[in-house]
C-alpha cells in the first residue's frame, strides 16, 4: 500500500480568505441589487396605485419577474433567460403565498432562506439559474420591510 503524500502545495490551493467580505463587488451585485429592486417596486406601486385594488405585495414580485433580466444584466449573472427562470421560480410562489396574507411562508422563510444563501453561496461560482434563485429570494425576503419602509415614510 502506498502511503498517500502530503497537501497539495501552496501552488495549488485556493485562496482561503476568499469569501463575501473579501468581494465587495460580489456583496453589492448580489445582495443590495435585489432589495433595491425589490424596495423601489414596492415603493412605486404604494405611490402610484390604489393598494387595495392593486396590493402591492402580490404585483411586486411579478412585475420583479419581469424585470429580472435587467436585474440579472446588472449583476453580471450570465444567460439571462436562466436567471429569469430562477427568479421566477422563487417570486410566483411567493406572490401566490401573500394571496392569504402574512404568514410564515411569505415572510420568514424567504427571509431565512435568503440569510443563508448570503452566508454560503458567495464562496463559489454559480450558473445563471441559481444566481436568479438568490436573487429571488432577496426580492422576496425585501419586500416586507421595504413596505414597512414605505409605511413609515407615507
Amino acid at each position: 500500500m502506498c502511503k498517500p503524500k502530503g497537501s497539495a502545495s501552496s501552488i495549488h490551493r485556493k485562496p482561503l480568505a476568499v469569501n463575501m467580505a473579501d468581494k465587495k463587488d460580489t456583496k453589492f451585485r448580489h445582495v443590495i441589487w435585489p432589495s433595491l429592486l425589490a424596495i423601489g417596486l414596492l415603493a412605486s406601486f404604494v405611490l402610484l396605485f390604489d393598494e387595495d385594488k392593486y396590493p402591492p405585495m402580490i404585483i411586486t414580485p411579478i412585475i420583479a419577474s419581469v424585470l429580472s433580466p435587467l436585474l440579472g444584466k446588472i449583476t453580471k449573472s450570465g444567460n439571462l433567460k436562466e436567471h429569469a427562470f430562477g427568479v421566477t421560480l422563487v417570486c410566483i410562489p411567493t406572490s401566490a403565498f401573500w394571496i392569504f396574507g402574512p404568514n410564515y411562508f411569505s415572510i420568514m422563510l424567504p427571509f431565512l432562506v435568503w440569510i443563508w444563501q448570503c452566508a454560503s453561496w458567495p464562496n463559489k461560482e454559480h450558473p445563471p439559474f441559481r444566481y436568479g434563485i438568490w436573487h429571488g429570494f432577496g426580492i422576496t425576503a425585501s419586500m416586507f420591510p421595504g413596505a414597512l419602509l414605505v409605511q413609515a415614510l407615507v
